[in-house]
């Protein structure tokens, strides 16, 4: 219960588990649960979206809903996302990259990279039928969290200072991500059935590449590229429903 409350805390705007320590090797042992958050941001979000639908015509309602984990999170994940953009899009050296990672301001390719993200989200979930977006919501936020466990497991912390990531980078478990595993693979089965089992391969495969993409570019991964990695396999999760829900 701990586990869960520090990765629910970390993960979201919640403040439970706030006052329990935090030390490198506690933090790192709440990645067990991050599915199991998502599957939480998930249900609220397919709550949300249900109780909108009373309110508001769809196209209002999925704007809106996609919002919500975004609230949830307090944009900790969408963070991340734009400052990696920013990042590689500098076109510098390892070192210039992590620098324009690091500052806290946002560039003009952060800005545009979350509109496209949040805009294809929309239109990605828009084709989605509307009796499938309820588990669609709860798949992708599942997804996009046990893709962060995936991507830290044994990845070296590209920073030679501190930050946000390196604690989870430098104490992972192999408990942690077998846990991780076996929750992710349990909601898509249950949410999903076979076609989830078809999507959980799809993001653990994204994942890898993902990880091996970045330990090659910057020798490591940093907490944004972990929030990027989240938003990311959010995204292609979608796009693997819109394929598998939509041709059937």
């Amino acid at each position: 219960m701990r586990d869960f409350l520090q990765a629910l805390s970390f993960l979201t705007i919640f403040p439970f588990g706030r006052d329990l320590a935090s030390e490198d090797r506690v933090l790192a042992s709440s990645m067990a649960f991050f599915p199991l958050v998502g599957l939480l941001i998930g249900l609220l979000s397919a709550l949300g979206y249900y109780l909108l639908s009373f309110l508001f015509p769809r196209p209002l309602v999925l704007w809106l809903t996609i919002g919500l984990p975004a609230l949830l999170t307090g944009g900790l994940h969408l963070d991340g996302f734009a400052d990696t953009i920013d990042g590689l899009a500098s076109g510098g050296t390892r070192e210039k990259i992590l620098d324009v990672m690091r500052d806290s301001r946002i560039g003009a390719f952060g800005v545009i990279s979350l509109i496209l993200l949040i805009g294809a989200k929309y239109l990605a979930l828009d084709q989605i039928s509307t009796s499938s977006i309820p588990h669609s919501l709860i798949l992708m936020a599942a997804m996009g969290r046990n893709s962060m466990v995936l991507v830290c497991y044994r990845s070296p912390y590209a920073r030679s200072g501190e930050g946000l990531g390196k604690p989870f980078t430098e104490n992972l478990g192999a408990r942690e991500i077998i846990f991780s595993l076996i929750s992710v693979f349990g909601i898509a089965l249950l949410f999903m059935g076979i076609k989830g089992i078809v999507v959980f391969a799809g993001i653990g495969l994204f994942s890898l590449g993902y990880r091996l993409f970045f330990i090659k570019k910057l020798c490591g991964v940093t907490g944004d590229i972990l929030g990027a990695a989240n938003e990311m396999a959010e995204f292609l999760c979608l796009i693997f429903l819109v394929i598998l829900v939509c041709n059937n």
